[in-house]
């Protein structure tokens, strides 16, 4: 056996090496604070995402893939979560959004879309928004995000974890969680002027917001272009008699309900659609062979609104209350 004797020297010189190496570390980290901020540095730090795990396999239709996926329930949410609502949103509005898109799925996992199924025959959902939700995976999350991907997908990740298997049910039924971008700031819209079906929880509620910014959008065409885009006879004198364009009623949210142009009648959602308009909640104006429509808030109008969630829970409504306010009468409860 060998010993080694340390001579003092020997040892003074790793205690000042060690003193000089914990000297260097907080140099480096008084540093990035100095460049990055405190929270920025915090975001540096791993932290362990909760683990999702539901149980549950759902079949996704990927409509860029052209493949069926088999996802966990609560995993296919990260990716529904990520491309349906800003991930800068406040926590209690990710968590509102994240219990609506997993009612959504739990209810077309039950009664898939027909028009899912044409593309194949398991599909219950798929990634398009015109028949189901939105969804984006890792790749599409990391190019979204960029440097802040880990900060916003452990927030999402949190959200789901934290509302886990929460559904929303009216008189014991699934409901139908729609919800949009932008109601406007005023109030939503109720789903009968939108679908022509009455449904107590989707009625128009009070939704105060201002930083929002689809508030005011101003679309301009000629006359011309909008009797084309409206498959309408040509444009005719009567324009100037200012009788060409007629509001014929509106909802209770001041929505367009019906209009008639050039002689022909449209809904607000015909009008909206044909012209590619953000909202129904529309003025316009004609100047010589321009019409400018400006619209307020973004989609349909009908359930969760999304910048207003933002607002209150900023304003301190947490999830509960938030879905509470969008879906009046619904109960939550577990799947």
């Amino acid at each position: 056996m060998v010993t080694r004797i340390k001579s003092p020297g020997l040892k003074k010189r790793r205690h000042k090496q060690k003193r000089q190496s914990r000297i260097a570390w907080l140099g480096v980290i008084f540093c990035a604070i100095v460049l990055y901020g405190v929270s920025s540095l915090i975001d540096l730090i791993p932290v362990p995402e909760p683990e999702l795990n539901s149980g549950r396999t759902v079949q996704v239709y990927n409509m860029k893939t052209h493949e069926l996926m088999s996802l966990d329930l609560e995993q296919y949410l990260v990716g529904v979560v990520a491309a349906e609502m800003p991930a800068s949103f406040d926590e209690e509005a990710l968590k509102a959004q994240t219990v609506a898109a997993r009612t959504f799925t739990v209810s077309r996992m039950i009664s898939p879309n027909p028009e899912v199924q044409k593309l194949h025959s398991l599909a219950q959902l798929s990634t398009s928004p015109a028949t189901c939700q939105a969804w984006i995976d890792e790749e599409e999350q990391k190019k979204r995000w960029g440097s802040e991907y880990r900060k916003y997908h452990r927030k999402i990740v949190q959200a789901i974890a934290d509302t886990a298997g929460e559904v929303l049910r009216y008189d014991g039924i699934l409901i139908e969680p729609v919800y949009h971008a932008s109601c406007g700031g005023t109030s939503t819209e109720s789903a009968e002027y939108v679908w022509g079906s009455f449904r107590p929880y989707l009625i128009s509620v009070v939704c105060k917001h201002d930083n929002d910014p689809h508030i005011c959008t101003k679309t301009s065409m000629t006359l011309t272009a909008l009797a084309q885009k409206l498959q309408l006879p040509d444009v005719i004198p009567a324009i100037a008699a200012g009788d060409y364009i007629q509001l014929i009623s509106s909802t209770a949210s001041n929505r367009v309900q019906q209009i008639k142009i050039g002689g022909r009648t449209f809904s607000g959602a015909e009008l909206r659609k044909a012209l590619n308009l953000k909202s129904s909640l529309i003025s316009w104006q004609i100047d010589g062979e321009k019409i400018t429509f400006v619209t307020s808030g973004y989609g349909h109008g009908v359930g969760l609104c999304q910048y207003g969630a933002d607002h209150y829970a900023r304003q301190g409504d947490d999830y509960r209350q938030i879905l509470n306010r969008y879906y009046p009468g619904a109960q939550l409860s577990l799947e």
